[in-house]
């Protein structure tokens, strides 16, 4: 069977309950860069404090956010039938269900919707939706247990097929992965991580989402999921999310495939004898780590590096397909900068002297919002946009404002893979400036200019990556058995700190 790989993000939020912006311009947001979709309303908390002296803000705006999706539930739902569009992009409905005891959760139906339902219990809320043929998949898993973290000994597996650790909120693998819990909510711990769970011998998939809070699906750098179907309809997503054939990324679309024994991510099989371990990856940047683990140790790891000099791919770098002196690259173009207070409206075109575009992979992320704001949040309905694309160019237009601080960017890319000569420029005309660099200067390092001069706005090229950077597969046998069943998953980590996580593939010995 032919699997296709495909990226979505199915929890985030807008103003339908406590949250901002529009869902009709979250779903066109979310088309701009996704396959598939969620838009996640905040409907339930039963075990929500009640000491108002404390608790008062919070409990306002819960109170709030819950009776708006009540009342407007009905078109919430119409909205996700409309702009479902099987073959281009695939929306499923969903709400969140908090609590302190048992962690939060998001509950999801397969079809045309469902109703809003809560119980004191998560074991209750299971078989209610169960009859619907829901999913309850828990989230920001790594808060503490009793502090809306996961709380293990209640995990059921049937009803949640994958759980997801990265988001907005940070990254729940482990105790030591990136990305750790800085919201009011509390640090990560460790009984509270998917390492903890693999290791207590759940079986779980792995997925990101942003829970993002204004309107921005799938928003860049906050967390996006990719799964294995067959096809893009809601049927054939849901599969994949069944059978756990799901993995979780920071933001930028790392393609992956590992398979033991050719078993995919998500499967249980038999291993007596050799286990045949595979996998094939490409970045999107340079490479840090490629990390295969069994039952959480690393057993085999594959570093990357910027090479000083990268070969031509004509002549033993993977592809004599290209005349010679060609290469096969990515470049990543940046824009934002400037004053925090400037908001500034850009419009660009890409092209090349000679050669052609392979593939335009949009970078683009919505204001850094994960909590609900006083007073109003504006933005624009689709603030940012590809244009146009062709095997000799693209065009865009893009809002951006200075980053919040150093720590936190708003700027906005895309990453163009090439087919050029070295001695053949990338040409951008942006904002009325022209800026050409060759691939060989670009090799070198980036190159940033500056639009109307100091503290103003700027655009940066990045140093081009080799396809012999970003094209990655490998290939050994283990023959040990170390328990009754072994699982096996791997982690990949590039250079400018992007992350993917693929779900196990666990093995009965």
């Amino acid at each position: 069977m032919a699997y296709q790989l495909y990226w979505g993000d199915i929890h985030n939020h807008c103003g339908i309950s406590y949250g901002h912006g529009k869902l009709e311009d979250a779903l066109q947001r979310a088309r701009e860069q996704l396959d598939f979709c969620s838009v996640t309303g905040h409907a339930f908390w039963h075990d929500m404090p009640t000491d108002r002296s404390k608790y008062e803000r919070i409990i306002n705006f819960h109170t709030e956010g819950f009776r708006k999706l009540a009342q407007g539930w009905e078109n919430v739902v119409e909205a996700f039938e409309r702009h479902n569009d099987p073959g281009r992009f695939v929306t499923y409905t969903s709400y969140e269900w908090h609590s302190c005891k048992y962690g939060d959760h998001s509950i999801y139906y397969p079809g045309a919707g469902g109703p809003l339902i809560t119980a004191p219990t998560v074991q209750e809320l299971r078989e209610k939706v169960k009859r619907w043929a829901g999913l309850v998949i828990p989230h920001h898993i790594g808060y503490s247990r009793g502090y809306r973290g996961i709380n293990w000994g209640h995990f059921d597996e049937a009803a949640s097929p994958f759980v997801e650790i990265y988001s907005m909120h940070g990254c729940s693998e482990s105790d030591t992965a990136p990305y750790p819990m800085l919201h009011t909510m509390g640090p990560r711990d460790y009984g509270s991580t998917a390492e903890f769970g693999f290791k207590q011998g759940r079986r779980f998939g792995l997925v990101a989402s942003t829970d993002h809070h204004s309107a921005y699906p799938g928003s860049w750098g906050d967390g996006r999921m990719a799964v294995y179907a067959t096809e893009l309809t809601r049927e054939s997503i849901w599969s994949a999310f069944l059978n756990r054939r799901t993995y979780a990324v920071t933001g930028d679309k790392i393609k992956a495939n590992f398979s033991v024994n050719g078993a995919m991510p998500g499967e249980m099989i038999s291993g007596i004898g050799k286990r045949e371990i595979a996998f094939n990856v490409e970045t999107c940047d340079f490479l840090s780590k490629i990390e295969v683990l069994k039952n959480e140790r690393v057993i085999r790891c594959l570093t990357g590096q910027i090479p000083p000099n990268p070969p031509l791919l004509k002549g033993g770098t993977g592809s004599d397909s290209l005349p010679k002196g060609e290469m096969r690259a990515k470049v990543r173009v940046e824009w934002g900068w400037g004053r925090k207070e400037n908001e500034v409206r850009w419009d660009g075109e890409l092209s090349l002297s000679e050669g052609r575009i392979l593939s335009v992979e949009t970078c683009f992320s919505g204001l850094p919002i994960l909590a609900p704001q006083d007073g109003e949040v504006r933005e624009k309905s689709l603030p940012h946009k590809l244009i146009s694309t062709d095997e000799r160019g693209c065009s865009w237009y893009s809002h951006t404002t200075g980053n919040v601080t150093m720590k936190h960017q708003t700027t906005q890319a895309f990453i163009v893979e090439v087919e050029m000569p070295l001695k053949a420029s990338l040409r951008l005309n942006i904002n009325g400036e022209h800026y050409e660099h060759d691939l060989e200067t670009l090799l070198e390092g980036s190159r940033s200019h500056f639009i109307r001069g100091l503290l103003t706005e700027a655009v940066r090229i990045h140093r081009a990556v080799p396809v012999n950077c970003y094209t990655f597969r490998d290939e050994f046998a283990d023959d040990t058995a170390e328990n009754d069943v072994d699982y096996y998953r791997l982690r990949v980590s590039q250079m400018n700190n992007q992350w993917a996580w693929l779900t196990p593939i666990w093995v009965t010995g």
